[in-house]
């Protein structure tokens, strides 16, 4: 495939933030000229071994440098065209071009191979990942972040006067994930399951004290991690909702490196110590996730963890997940370390912690040729880029993340899938 023509666009992401947005014209033989697009998220919760994110404005400028290389190229695949973009790059974290630049172009290139083609933007992304399933084997499921903690969250000034809160919640996510095949009921179950909390929420604390954070989940002034916890799973029980209960805890934000400590809710704890406290939330309270339960380098954490959560006596049907983000980061090598630890059973894919589409699928051939489960996510600062959605589906993910189901960038992912779901389940 020629591309004919190529631009960089520098527009805001939902923080407000500068981000890219890449616009290619190409051309496959004597076809029709296809146009696709492809704009890239933003993390604020990120690994210290996510590839690098050059200023919006460098990067513009670096891709007038390299487009007049990229337009001489007739493209044999999505692997070429990822490759070139790492070769002009030709650093090992992506410090030269960003991770931002490449991503933009990689998945603007996908679109338009796929567009090229005349076939959805899914099913190139299952040829490409060799997914063998058949759709409806396993559709992603919808993990919906209804509260959101840790650095998604800023506290107003007056709570600390108010409500003697400084600070949010410690655990980053609380989410709810349906139990339900059916996608469409899934998303109407969590859609009306975040209205009724957010009603609760008003009630309990008063309407004016129920703020949105970064991924719109509701922001209160709870007083610990429980408290949020025993809310939604009381709202669970009582209407019988088929939902559990998730958890992000993006733990390397109360970890403490110099002492090997954990604070949270001003109490510190080993890890031994957190571990406990984790086993105590999965019982009391059903869950059937955490992701990121330690700091992003405690691999032997993570296992000992594992190990006493992930027995043999799990069923398929009440299969727990530990999901490892910021310890393996999309990072082949890192998940590499994480298998051979067994320092979990999922990981969470994000395609710019990697940078390039191509990458990002070796990495899921990797965790599904170990067992290891794949959930597809986006960041906290978002576009209406509904990339994600394709690529979770295109693979046989374990699931699919994008916050609450809420504002407009967070629905265009839940959105697009669902719009698979109905397409495909006409042939199903």
């Amino acid at each position: 495939m020629k591309i004919i023509d190529g631009q960089i666009k520098i527009i805001k992401d939902s923080r407000g933030h500068d981000t890219l947005e890449a616009h290619l014209l190409a051309r496959e033989g004597e076809g029709k000229n296809a146009v696709a697009f492809a704009s890239v998220p933003a993390g604020k919760s990120t690994g210290a071994h996510e590839a690098f994110v050059l200023n919006p404005k460098e990067a513009f400028e670096k891709f007038s440098e390299i487009k007049k290389d990229i337009l001489k190229i007739n493209f044999r695949d999505q692997k070429e065209f990822d490759s070139l973009l790492i070769a002009f790059d030709g650093t090992q974290n992506k410090s030269n071009l960003g991770a931002n630049l490449i991503l933009s172009l990689s998945l603007a290139f996908a679109r338009a191979w796929a567009k090229s083609r005349g076939i959805e933007l899914y099913r190139y992304l299952k040829d490409l990942s060799d997914n063998q399933k058949k759709f409806f084997e396993d559709f992603p499921r919808p993990l919906f972040n209804v509260i959101n903690g840790g650095a998604h969250v800023e506290i107003p000034k007056d709570w600390e006067k108010k409500f003697g809160i400084k600070k949010g919640l410690d655990l980053q996510e609380f989410q709810v994930i349906p139990t339900i095949k059916d996608f469409g009921i899934g998303l109407s179950v969590g859609q009306e399951f975040y209205k009724k909390l957010g009603k609760e929420l008003s009630k309990i604390y008063g309407k004016e004290n129920v703020l949105l954070g970064d991924e719109a989940g509701y922001v209160c002034p709870f007083k610990t991690n429980q408290e949020a916890l025993e809310i939604m799973q009381e709202l669970i029980n009582h209407h019988l909702y088929p939902l559990k209960i998730g958890l992000d805890a993006a733990a390397s934000q109360f970890y403490s490196k110099q002492n090997n400590l954990y604070t949270i809710e001003q109490e510190e704890m080993t890890p031994e110590e957190l571990s406990v406290f984790y086993l105590d939330l999965f019982e009391r309270y059903e869950m059937i996730s955490l992701e990121d339960p330690f700091d992003e380098e405690s691999f032997d954490d993570f296992s000992r963890l594992s190990g006493n959560l992930l027995t043999e006596k799990q069923t398929q049907k009440n299969k727990k997940l530990i999901i490892t983000d910021d310890l393996t980061t999309t990072n082949p090598g890192r998940l590499k370390e994480a298998i051979e630890k067994k320092s979990g059973n999922a990981i969470l894919i994000k395609l710019n912690q990697i940078g390039t589409l191509s990458e990002t699928i070796e990495v899921i051939k990797m965790a599904r040729d170990n067992g290891w489960q794949q959930v597809v996510s986006h960041r906290s600062g978002e576009t209406m880029d509904s990339f994600i959605a394709d690529l979770a589906v295109g693979v046989g993910a374990w699931g699919i993340k994008s916050g609450a189901p809420g504002k407009p960038e967070r629905m265009a992912k839940y959105s697009r899938a669902l719009e698979i779901w109905k397409k495909e389940s006409v042939v199903f």
